[in-house]
């Protein structure tokens, strides 16, 4: 199996991300009482569509899907809605690459300026399989942490923030995740919060149906789910 990097330059039109869950659900024919079993294999699911493509953006789509070979490759895809986690000014829009100025447009006699982002979260504690919360550090002190829905990359894998998290004034933050840690983690695993992605698949061999329209306009959708351990 051979894993590809999105290409950048293609962004879609429209999106749906979401993680499916992986329940069992039986009710009571007779009292309609329900009981629930959350079982291990949740999973991202993705339909892309890409309208329109000119004929060099449809041929790089349709050259990677060409090479994901149906479901036997892997490709790792985003959450093109949330690039970037709450807080990070990037999620606002344009950002220019820093050091940042002062308003006046001047920056520190040595030539640094102000530093706008995350810190360097990380683990403070391991982490066990299946857990649901991370015990994270490295934040800006008393500053927000993670967003409601925002998506954090460990080892790999993608997680999503269940619920808003400030860090406390020593720089530590504990966030609730969903789905359940895949793997156990060791402290100190670095969180990626800037794009971070996931191991994909094409959800059948037909994903490259490519209607065109009079002008050489290509519009394909793609639907994608994540190649589990």
């Amino acid at each position: 199996m051979t894993e590809y990097a999105w290409p950048a330059a293609l962004r879609p039109s429209r999106l749906s991300f979401y993680l499916q869950h992986n329940t069992l659900r039986f009710v009571s024919p007779v009292s309609r009482a329900t009981q629930v079993l959350r079982r291990d294999g949740a999973r991202w699911i993705a339909e892309a569509s890409f309208d329109p493509l000119n004929r060099i953006q449809a041929g790089v789509l349709e050259g990677l899907l060409a090479a994901l070979a149906g479901s036997a490759n892997t490709v790792r895809i985003w959450d093109w809605r949330r690039e970037y986690r709450t807080g990070d000014p990037r999620s606002q829009g344009e950002v220019p690459a820093g050091p940042y100025s002062f308003s006046d447009a001047t920056i520190f006699t040595d030539g640094t300026g102000l530093v706008v982002g995350s810190g360097t979260p990380s683990l403070a504690a391991g982490a066990a399989h299946g857990a649901l919360s991370l015990q994270t550090q490295g934040w800006w002190p008393n500053a927000v942490a993670v967003g409601a829905g925002d998506h954090i990359g460990l080892a790999g894998r993608l997680y999503m923030a269940t619920a808003p998290v400030v860090a406390s004034g020593a720089g530590t933050a504990t966030i609730p995740i969903a789905p359940p840690l895949r793997a156990a983690a060791s402290l100190a695993e670095p969180l990626v919060l800037t794009t971070p992605t996931v191991a994909m698949r094409l959800a059948s061999d037909d994903e490259g149906a490519n209607p065109t329209r009079p002008g050489r306009f290509t519009a394909i959708t793609i639907r994608l789910e994540e190649a589990l351990p």
